[in-house]
C-alpha cells in the first residue's frame, strides 16, 4: 500500500478520474445525438396537452 502511494497512484487517479468522465458523458452525448439528428424538427406547436379554448372552437366551427 505505502508502494502505491508512494509512486502517485491516488494523486493520478485524482486527475484522471474526472477527465475519464467528462470524455465518458461527451460519447455518450454524441451517441444519443447521432442516433436522434432531427429530434428538434418534430416539435409541433399545435399538438399540446391543453384543450382549445372556448373561443377558438366556436370561431372554428362557425362557417366562413
Amino acid at each position: 500500500m505505502i508502494a502505491l502511494h508512494m509512486g502517485g497512484v491516488p494523486e493520478t487517479a485524482m486527475v484522471l478520474g474526472p477527465i475519464l468522465l467528462i470524455i465518458a458523458f461527451l460519447r455518450i452525448a454524441r451517441r444519443n445525438e447521432a442516433e436522434n439528428p432531427d429530434a428538434e424538427d418534430d416539435w409541433d406547436a399545435d399538438l399540446g396537452d391543453l384543450p382549445p379554448s372556448a373561443s377558438e372552437t366556436r370561431s372554428a366551427s362557425r362557417p366562413g
